[in-house]
């Protein structure tokens, strides 16, 4: 009887195995085929693959969205035949950790392992026409330079437009502006902008206008009319963001913000130069490592070491993190920054002359020369 219940429990358990095996086996043969059929359809070039009568979607992925929220979206909008089948092959091939969020430019005749590789492509994602990446620090002139690169418009009239063009931005009214090619300077709001077809100038200087506008909140504007109770003055909107600007080029490190915000509001208080590299480097046009003793006498109204008081305006165009430090200084009584030359961009900072000068002799006996 034993042996019975021994073989009938290994006919059932070698049956079992076996349907499981079938069902691995056939799981399998489906993940290779589709996987050659997409792998050769690919080979033929994306011009030819995507010739098949198709029809082009623009599918959102929102953010957030798991693997199987995105394979049953493209299922649903009728990209994929099965999302489950979807789904378990993005797992093991690993593509669903490359997913990204956003709207895709897709095709119906794309199979899955090409719109698994378009999801985790910015090839794919849908913009305007064209698209343009700011980083924070520019001046208004490396900003048209880098739009002429990108072969937009030329540097020339992107500073022309600047210069003379109408912009109907509610703050723009509490600036005193200067004319030049610095008009606007600090205002050109660092950020990725998406570009219409053939733009102009205007185009991308509307874009980042109000991007400021729009990142310079209520109640920023709010901590800006209270700074006079810290300060014992009232800076404008103008002055913020010079120092915002000169700030955005001193540090990169973003911890250190607030305390060099801090260091300038002390020495304008204490009535000091600001005496910052920083200005002179803007004000001659000159590379840090190409300074002078000769360049930090220079007359420019932006430089900051033989002048009381802030440059004329802003030396860059900053990002959100200085504009904030600023508005929400350190509570230190700093007057002195040196860079540490540590590799990460670093600084020593203290309130008395003799250390802070102690320590470039130190630091340059060690490191070599460096102008700080």
């Amino acid at each position: 009887m034993l042996k019975k219940v021994v073989d009938i429990s290994n006919y059932l358990f070698g049956g079992l195995f076996n349907i499981g095996l079938a069902i691995a086996l056939i799981v399998l043969a489906y993940f290779v085929t589709t996987w050659a059929f997409d792998q050769g359809a690919s080979l033929l070039g994306s011009d030819d693959y995507l010739a098949v009568e198709a029809s082009e979607i623009v599918i959102e992925i929102p953010e957030g969205a798991g693997r199987r929220e995105i394979a049953q979206l493209l299922e649903e909008y009728g990209l994929i035949d099965n999302w489950w089948m979807f789904y378990f092959e993005s797992f093991f091939n690993g593509s669903a950790n490359h997913f990204r969020h956003g709207t895709f430019n897709l095709n119906t005749a794309m199979g899955n392992s090409y719109i698994m590789y378009a999801l985790g492509s910015l090839e794919y994602l849908h913009v305007e026409e064209g698209r343009i990446l700011v980083i924070e620090g520019l001046t208004n002139w490396q900003i048209a330079e880098l739009a002429a690169t990108m072969g937009y418009f030329t540097a020339r009239d992107f500073l022309d437009e600047l210069e003379h063009g109408t912009f109907l931005n509610l703050f723009i009214s509490e600036l005193e502006e200067s004319g030049g090619q610095n008009r606007l300077q600090g205002f050109l709001f660092p950020a990725t902008y998406n570009l219409p077809p053939n733009p102009s100038p205007q185009d991308l200087i509307v874009r980042m206008l109000d991007a400021f506008e729009d990142n310079f909140t209520q109640e920023m504007w709010g901590s800006l009319a209270q700074m006079h109770f810290a300060l014992g003055w009232q800076p404008t909107l103008a002055e913020l963001i010079t120092i915002a600007s000169i700030i955005e080029v001193e540090t990169t490190v973003a911890e250190e913000r607030p305390i060099v915000a801090s260091i300038i509001y002390n020495r304008l208080a204490a009535g000091m130069p600001l005496e910052k590299v920083s200005t002179v480097v803007f004000a001659t046009n000159t590379r840090y490592d190409m300074l002078a003793p000769s360049h930090f006498n220079n007359p420019s109204p932006y430089n900051t070491f033989n002048r009381q008081g802030l440059p004329v305006g802003p030396i860059s165009n900053p990002g959100l993190n200085a504009i904030q430090s600023t508005l929400n200084p350190a509570n230190t009584d700093y007057l002195f920054m040196a860079a540490l030359n540590d590799g990460d961009g670093r600084h020593f900072f203290t309130s008395d002359r003799d250390q802070y000068l102690a320590f470039i002799a130190a630091r340059d006996a060690a490191d070599g020369d460096d102008v700080e």
